[in-house]
């Protein structure tokens, strides 16, 4: 004789099921609401970090280990916008912050030695005395900064913009300016030795006593650069382009290539001598 449920419990088993449905919906609002109030509040903290790391940069009071930490901080949360930051005397080697915008930021005595800056907005800024050894800032807009005595051995600067710069006494050995904007720059006693400024603007920039021994200067424009006083030994300056009969007759006279110049160099020198100076 088989066994028949209980009317009641038969009647009682949709309601369980339902009552287990809406617990299983109310656990699962539950959960997401303490996981949405879990991230608020950790995007609220991260907001609050980023406002304490802000203050920290733009106000003072703060040492420079207090803002050294704030600015990396800053740095790892993908932070771009720095304008008119204080990182003066800050050791930020090796920092990684391409496209950033550091318009005014005022970097006076930091370390930004093998940095990343390629294509960052630097626009009346400064980097006095500091150090950039190594550092990119391939396509950076660099106008009217102030790099006065700033160490630049090695340095990327390709296709940045440089102009109206005050680059004096500069030590931007071997530095690569291809392409680079630097028309109106002002780079007295700047040493460029070894330099690359192949394709490089000069157009106005004021080279009175730079050093360019061994510079690649070749389509490099001179139109109204001042030249006084400035060492070109070894560079190719006949590769050039805007300088003056007066100034090629000058530098044809002061600086051909010495014994120890390359034989390439002597070749392509003596190639040019052969042809007269251009009437002006």
């Amino acid at each position: 004789m088989s066994e028949n449920p209980s009317p009641s419990l038969s009647a009682a088993t949709p309601w369980l099921k339902i009552a287990a449905v809406t617990l299983g919906v109310a656990v699962v609002g539950v959960l997401t609401v303490n996981v949405w109030m879990t991230a608020a509040l950790v995007r609220q903290q991260r907001s609050d970090a980023r406002e304490r790391n802000f203050w920290v940069m733009c106000q003072p009071g703060f040492s420079s280990g207090e803002r050294e930490t704030a600015f990396r901080s800053l740095v790892a949360a993908g932070n771009h916008e720095w304008r008119a930051a204080n990182v003066m005397g800050l050791n930020l080697a090796g920092a990684v912050l391409p496209g950033a915008d550091l318009q005014f930021a005022q970097f006076l005595r930091a370390n930004l030695a093998g940095a990343d800056l390629s294509g960052a907005k630097l626009n009346g800024g400064s980097l006095e005395l500091a150090d950039l050894t190594n550092a990119r800032f391939s396509n950076a807009e660099m106008v009217e900064m102030r790099l006065l005595q700033a160490v630049m051995r090695g340095a990327v600067l390709r296709g940045a913009k440089l102009r109206a710069c005050r680059l004096a006494q500069i030590e931007a050995e071997n530095a690569d300016f291809t392409v680079a904007d630097l028309s109106d720059a002002d780079l007295l006693m700047a040493n460029l030795t070894g330099a690359k400024l192949i394709g490089s603007n000069l157009e106005g920039a004021k080279l009175e006593s730079a050093v360019l021994k061994g510079t690649n200067l070749s389509l490099a424009r001179f139109d109204g650069a001042d030249l006084t006083d400035a060492d070109l030994t070894n560079a190719n300056w006949w590769a050039a382009r805007g300088l003056t009969t007066k100034q090629l007759a000058m530098l044809k006279a002061k600086f051909p290539p010495t014994a120890t110049a390359p034989q390439a160099l002597k070749d392509d020198f003596a190639r040019w001598a052969e042809a007269p100076l251009p009437s002006q």
